[in-house]
């Protein structure tokens, strides 16, 4: 299913634009009032009906919309502005119904309904996170500190992006140096990882102890006082104790936890997410800090993924003036919006970034987004910026004054659309969102919105490993026969501290192919889920590496109970692992039925790409060289047949028309080997094109497991 995003302007062609086209990212240019919003607005619905979940940054507060997918009058009119009302004589019950009235007027010159909201309404589940106040739900930003985690023994790497993100947003908060090599900055990411490793929270209160009673001797090759020294630390735990005590900050440490992947994670009532984090209530310094946060954790979630060409989930990021700026500047957020536009393309995540002010973006970074909306836009620098970006991602070249010119003629809601996956240059007038678009949203009217959450704890640690028992002070419990035992990285904490929890893991692998396609491959999975009484908690199933775990536990340490597993819950246990390696085996691959090709083991989708386009140019220049071949001796004959009518045509009328008659049959012969050549050059060229993506999964029978194991992680 395409994305429905309008028109094409004067014809009244329908614009479809394919899902996958937007893995390479997309960008969202115009001026106050081009209709940028609306288009957002409407790429996110065409997400949803696509059953791709989103995550929405919201800068000036107007994407909250997204939830106003309503029909009846009634529901709009708490949401109309009633003095606006007032002052033209009626009641936000009147208004909402003209208002009603004319959005059915707008969806149906867009082809649409009230059906298709309600279908829209039914299809998505919207969450309107706003850090630092309940006007939405709250969200802990200092959750990656904050709550205990099984991150380090799944993906270090991501963990410790977060880990440090975190810790740069509390430095800037007590007005302290944020740089990752700073020593505070080094300081607080021990204690914390230390506290981490062992499945325990990081929370302030603790960290203040830790500061002012350093668990370790050294930090590096010097010891802890001489890295940094008493006095340093007694005024860090100063400033931070300050700001624990603080009011304000309370906001901050409560509310949702700060996972993106939990987010955007498939819902049991098979609603597609679509999460708002809104930050139109901060000041400018409180919105880089939080956005940083937000998108290191987006990294560290899209590096765990596996790899595929489809569209799995977008990043919508809209107004990003002043955090992708270029060189020199370098807000928090640039680190990690750089990183995804090149790494995220990979793992399936598109990310759409939209702005009325293109001359403050780094469009070395955006260059080479495969989809842009350009609007219209005034100044002369706006409209250079984005003819260089375009520029940036035409292999051809942009042409500047003729592109230059269309951008500045363009009308509200008209968007010249570049889109390098099709080669086309398109303009479009984009459809009537679904979403009652009434522009920003107070935190009152967002209150009505979002239903208030449950009342949480100023400091809420939660595991996210599984519950554990009273642990047994020593001893292995016995693993079920067959099964290998694994175990995490020793824990920096002292054993007394943590416990081993278990999990059941699985590691499998299956053939992949696909015979009228000529395409095979093997891929290899290791899952693995926390083991409870009730069985295997498979909503927490991720991914693990075997190699990457060790054989022999920390000697003194405790285990959790392991539950009783008879040989029916056994077999269970094995059949759910099973399940859940099967679903995980697939892979994406490019196919061109045209051209007879599909896409090679780890062919990136440019590549595949060019090579069908290589093979498109070779099978045209060998088309041409075969029908000049054919029709060259007809045309020879029919050359010299009208010479030698020429040579004689002084003789008279005979002759005369002997000679017409021969140049009719040249021209004849000649038109119909072009037209052939044309009709051929041109299929050959529109090749390419065709090009889709096919899901291959694999077979129940192909499922060959490499073995079981009992894997006890610290929690």
């Amino acid at each position: 299913m395409s994305l429905h995003l309008g028109k094409l302007r004067g014809e009244g062609t329908t614009y479809l634009l394919p899902p996958h086209h937007l893995v390479t990212h997309g960008v969202v240019v115009g001026m106050t009032g081009s209709g940028k919003t609306g288009l957002c607005v409407s790429l996110v619905e065409e997400a949803v009906r696509n059953q791709v979940p989103v995550l929405v940054v919201d800068i000036k507060g107007d994407l909250p919309n997204l939830a106003l997918t309503f029909t009846d009058p009634a529901e709009l009119a708490p949401f109309v502005d009633e003095a606006a009302a007032r002052r033209r004589g009626t009641t936000p019950e009147q208004e909402a119904k003209v208002l009603a009235e004319k959005r059915r007027e707008g969806l149906a010159a867009s082809g649409l309904g009230e059906a298709d909201v309600r279908k829209l309404r039914e299809a998505m589940h919207v969450r309107v996170l706003t850090p630092g106040t309940q006007a939405g739900e709250p969200l802990h930003v200092l959750s990656p500190l904050e709550q205990a985690t099984t991150s380090f023994a799944v993906d270090e790497e991501a963990a410790r992006d977060a880990l440090s993100s975190a810790v740069s947003l509390l430095l800037r908060l007590v007005e302290r140096e944020a740089e990752a090599t700073s020593p505070a900055h080094v300081l607080l990411s021990t204690l914390a990882e230390r506290r981490l490793r062992a499945g325990q929270a990081a929370s302030l209160e603790a960290l203040l102890e830790d500061l002012k009673t350093p668990p370790m001797e050294r930090i590096g090759a010097l010891a802890v006082d001489e890295f940094f020294a008493p006095k340093e630390r007694g005024a860090l735990a100063t400033d931070l104790n300050a700001l624990v005590a603080a009011p304000t900050f309370a906001a901050w440490r409560r509310g949702a936890p700060l996972d993106v992947g939990a987010w955007l994670a498939p819902r049991t009532d098979g609603k597609v997410p679509v999460v708002i984090v809104s930050v139109a209530h901060l000041d400018d310094q409180e919105r880089a800090l939080v956005l940083s946060l937000v998108l290191e954790q987006t990294l560290g979630w899209v590096r765990g993924l596996p790899g595929t060409t489809e569209l799995r989930a977008m990043v919508l990021f809209d107004e990003v003036f002043g955090f992708l700026p270029p060189h020199p500047s370098n807000p928090p957020t640039k680190r990690p919006l750089l990183a995804l536009l090149k790494q995220a393309r990979a793992f399936g995540v598109g990310c759409v970034l939209a702005t009325q002010n293109p001359i403050d973006l780094d469009y070395k970074a955006l260059s080479n987004a495969g989809v842009w909306f350009v609007g219209r836009l005034q100044t002369d620098a706006d409209r250079e910026r984005v003819v260089e970006g375009l520029a940036g991602s035409d292999a051809g070249g942009a042409r500047a004054r003729p592109t230059s010119a269309r951008i500045k003629a363009l009308p509200a809601r008209t968007f010249l659309v570049r889109d390098v996956h099709a080669g086309t240059t398109l303009e479009i007038e984009t459809r009537h969102a679904l979403s009652w678009l009434r522009g920003p949203m107070t935190r009152a009217e967002l209150r009505r919105l979002v239903p208030p959450p449950p009342p949480t704890p100023v400091v809420a640690p939660v595991a996210v490993v599984a519950p554990t028992p009273a642990a047994e002070p020593a001893g292995e419990p016995s693993a079920p026969e067959g099964w290998r035992v694994l175990f995490p990285h020793p824990p920096a904490a002292p054993v007394e501290a943590w416990t081993y929890v278990p999990h059941a893991g699985i590691l499998a692998r299956a053939e992949l192919s696909a015979p009228k396609l000529g395409f095979s491959t093997t891929r290899v999975i290791g899952k693995l889920a926390p083991l409870t009484e009730g069985g295997l908690d498979l909503s927490r199933a991720v991914a693990f590496a075997p190699d990457a775990l060790e054989a022999t536990a920390v000697e003194g340490a405790r285990f959790a109970p392991l539950p009783a597993l008879p040989a029916r819950a056994l077999r269970a246990i094995e059949k759910a692992l099973r399940e859940a390696a099967l679903d995980a085996l697939e892979v994406s691959v490019m196919v061109n039925d045209e051209l007879g090709l599909v896409s090679q083991e780890g062919e990136a989708p440019a590549a595949f790409a060019d090579r069908c386009s290589e093979v498109a140019r070779g099978r045209a220049a060998k088309a041409r060289a075969e029908l000049l071949a054919k029709h060259e001796p007809k045309v020879k004959r029919l050359a010299q047949a009208r010479d030698a009518a020429h040579r004689s045509a002084h003789l008279g009328r005979e002759e005369k028309k002997r000679l017409e008659k021969a140049q009719a049959a040249l021209d004849e012969a000649v038109h119909k080997r072009d037209a052939t050549l044309m009709e051929e050059e041109g299929a050959l060229a529109k090749a390419p094109a065709a090009t889709y993506t096919k899901q291959l999964a694999a077979k129940k029978s192909a499922l060959v497991v490499e073995g079981y194991a009992l894997v006890w992680l610290a929690g």
